[in-house]
């Protein structure tokens, strides 16, 4: 599911309120589609009320048939049976799709609601600079429509990505309007593992000396083949790499990883088993591909997993910010160089056990202090009430 609202949801009910959460049906992100049993189907789940709307699939994140699904949701949602839900005090309306923005506009005004604009990913720039659609595309200009109304009649603008402001602004927000709040850990990925090191994970680490570990989807955004390259570079090293998930890339992936004894696909792991999973890597990668996205900063999930289990990182990218930086807990490197990720592994590999640790340390006090959603839900619920000013 899409963790980040289930993580916050769940902290705002233990705080006493009423969570809702309307989502479609399908989407790519999700590792299992929920049930559907009619246009809208209503269910509990971890003490949050989750209303499923029937939308059509699609095949690729960048397709039509992914705005397709957009579109159906919206008009869906003008005929939500509001009366199976709670009236509510605040609407908060999360991108890439900004269609919902429309309904929900409705709905605060008919409940006298305060409506919250919250930005993930920046639709439709990245339509523009990553799927190649000109300025005066149809869909982009219909998009930036609906992007600028959202920033003009939403109550507050709330994202996570700390060095996007000047691009809302420009598209029509108010400076006043912006919270950054990033993403972050749920409250389980701070205890100790209460899972034992699932089976495939154990068997592929196995007289390692040194592994290098990555656990997440298996998809070209996630830059693992430059993992695999780097691989490439250190296979007379006793280096282990150990690939942790599943997605569409797995099968090139594995080709191209064919022949090297340093790299194994252990599969995926249940989220409850991350945390043990990560104990057992001495060092964790998180990569992104080069793209003038990044300007706006990244939240990346991973890496607060990473950082909870008191694990060094490697990152490779090129972004407005730097968590592992800020967080002094491991080392940065330029984005889709193999080279320069092998010299990045070999220098944490040639730290004594203290030092790692002492970067480990570093990751999970950055982690508790800025980063559980307990923390950051509070922060929300100052936005969702307005006494955040």
């Amino acid at each position: 599911m899409e963790f980040r609202h289930y993580e916050l949801g769940r902290e705002l009910v233990a705080q006493g309120l009423t969570v809702v959460v309307i989502s479609g049906s399908y989407s790519h992100l999700f590792s299992h589609q929920p049930t559907a049993a009619g246009t809208y189907t209503v269910e509990q789940v971890g003490g949050l009320t989750y209303c499923w709307v029937k939308v059509p699939g699609y095949r690729r994140a960048m397709s039509i048939g992914r705005i397709f699904n957009m579109v159906a949701f919206m008009l869906r949602l003008f005929r939500l049976p509001t009366g199976r839900l709670p009236a509510p005090d605040a609407i908060v309306v999360s991108s890439p799709s900004l269609f919902p923005i429309l309904p929900a506009q409705r709905w605060a005004r008919r409940y006298r609601s305060r409506l919250i604009f919250e930005v993930r990913d920046i639709w439709p720039l990245t339509l523009q600079e990553l799927g190649g659609l000109s300025s005066r595309h149809p869909l982009v200009a219909a998009m930036s429509w609906f992007e600028a109304r959202a920033y003009r009649v939403a109550d507050a603008v709330v994202s996570v990505l700390p060095a996007a402001g000047a691009h809302f602004m420009a598209n029509g927000m108010a400076a006043a309007k912006l919270s950054i709040i990033p993403n972050g850990v749920s409250p389980d990925a701070l205890l100790e593992p209460a899972s034992k090191i699932p089976a495939n994970v154990r068997g592929a680490t196995a007289g390692s000396q040194f592994t290098v570990g990555f656990v997440g989807t298996l998809g070209v955004a996630n830059s693992l083949d430059a993992l695999i390259e780097s691989a490439r570079l250190l296979a007379n090293e006793e280096i282990r790499f150990v690939i942790v998930g599943q997605g569409s890339e797995e099968a090139h992936l594995k080709r191209l990883a064919a022949g090297l004894p340093n790299v194994a696909f252990a599969g995926a792991v249940a989220k409850s088993d991350v945390p043990a999973t990560l104990r057992q890597f001495d060092v964790c990668y998180v990569g992104y591909h080069r793209s003038p996205l990044y300007r706006f900063g990244i939240s990346p999930n991973k890496v607060y997993d990473y950082m909870a289990a008191s694990r060094p990182i490697i990152m490779a990218a090129e972004a407005a910010n730097d968590v592992v930086a800020d967080a002094d807990c491991g080392l940065t490197v330029p984005p889709d160089d193999p080279v320069a990720l092998a010299a990045a592994i070999r220098s944490i590999r040639a730290l004594s056990a203290s030092r790692r640790a002492s970067l480990g340390a570093n990751a999970r006090a950055a982690v508790e202090r800025e980063y559980t959603y307990a923390s950051l839900a509070r922060r929300y619920l100052s936005i969702l009430t307005g006494t955040d000013r």
